[in-house]
């Protein structure tokens, strides 16, 4: 099942900075009419203008279902929801009890998982009543495959992040077979998340993974790993201790 982006109705959820940025610029551009949400205040939107911007933090309970609504509602349906937005932060948990790692750590879980648990439900009824082939795509990382030891709760935010879009693949291949999941797993990139880090494989901008996500919709493959994630996919199945080596202390 193919895709252009033309003329779609998308959501782009962490769509001020970074990727999510760089990927509603590409969409708008290729024709679609994009609405992104994030913390901070996105530019205003003038006469003609193909981006929408909502202000919303989605690690507060029910603020992803509010996002679909005004979504829904600004753009007359919705035909792609791409769950982008995400945090990561560096943190020890073999230190003993720390209010604030735990703090930082439940803001982690709640914007990289939680807030796609409560994304889809909230946008599943409207991808399904396009009409046409639809799409739910989630953002992870090579590092939901094989993880670092920095940012242990990031990583399991990505790995549950997987699961939930294989589990939710199901799903839709026996309710709402328009309706595709994909996963689209990113490298190293370079944003204000990555700023002062390095990794075995140089950083792509944040450009270069929106037109990969991009091709990833027109091409409609359930996985689309982007830059050095078409190598460590593999690796990972066929030498995982190779994988976890090279990525253990990234």
């Amino acid at each position: 099942m193919h895709m252009n982006v033309r003329e779609q109705r998308i959501l782009v959820t962490g769509g001020t900075s970074g990727v999510g940025r760089a990927l509603a610029a590409a969409l708008a551009s290729g024709g679609a009419e994009v609405v992104t949400c994030g913390r901070r205040e996105g530019p205003a939107a003038g006469p003609g203008a193909r981006i929408h911007h909502l202000t919303a933090d989605l690690a507060v309970p029910g603020e992803a279902a509010r996002v679909v609504h005004r979504a829904a509602e600004r753009l007359g349906g919705l035909d792609v929801v791409v769950a982008n937005a995400g945090v990561q932060h560096l943190v020890t948990l073999t230190g003993g009890p720390d209010p604030e790692v735990l703090a930082l750590a439940r803001q982690e879980i709640a914007v990289n998982l939680t807030s796609v648990v409560e994304l889809a439900p909230a946008a599943w009824p409207h991808l399904a009543a396009a009409g046409r082939p639809a799409a739910f795509v989630g953002v992870t990382s090579g590092l939901a495959y094989a993880p670092k030891r920095s940012a242990p709760v990031y990583c399991a935010g990505k790995a549950g992040l997987h699961i939930l879009l294989e589990s939710l693949r199901h799903q839709a291949r026996a309710d709402t077979p328009l309706v595709r999941v994909q996963e689209v797993v990113l490298p190293l990139v370079d944003t204000a998340m990555t700023a002062g880090r390095e990794g075995p494989a140089r950083k792509i901008s944040p450009e270069a993974a929106a037109r990969a996500v991009v091709r990833g919709l027109g091409g409609g493959r359930a996985v689309v790993p982007v830059g050095a994630a078409r190598v460590l996919l593999p690796l990972v199945r066929l030498c995982p201790p190779v994988a976890e080596r090279i990525l253990r202390d990234g």
